[in-house]
């Protein structure tokens, strides 16, 4: 039998999609030991407020976990080390 493996983000999906919330703040310490216990947050998200952009050309940046989830970041605080995912609406404006 063989296992699947996990994609490096798989852990965010779940986490937004379980949280059922409209609007989610995590802290990069709660990303640390929640959903990267083992590697931690990349440092590349602790410095660079483009690693959290809305965007799937860069799969190795975290955008595929939350836009997977359907959220996406609405605001990242480098300084006091935080993100905002808001939920994306459906709009009612597609036919």
């Amino acid at each position: 039998m063989v296992k699947e493996r996990n994609k490096k983000y798989d852990s965010v999906t779940s986490y937004l999609k379980n949280n059922g919330g409209s609007q989610v703040t995590l802290t990069f310490t709660q990303f640390d030991e929640m959903l990267f216990p083992h590697t931690g947050l990349p440092k590349t998200a602790r410095v660079d407020v483009d690693w959290w952009a809305n965007d799937y050309k860069y799969p190795e940046k975290g955008a595929y976990g939350w836009l997977n989830a359907g959220y996406q970041v609405a605001q990242v605080n480098i300084e006091k080390e935080y993100v905002v995912f808001n939920k994306l609406l459906k709009s009612n404006w597609l036919f």
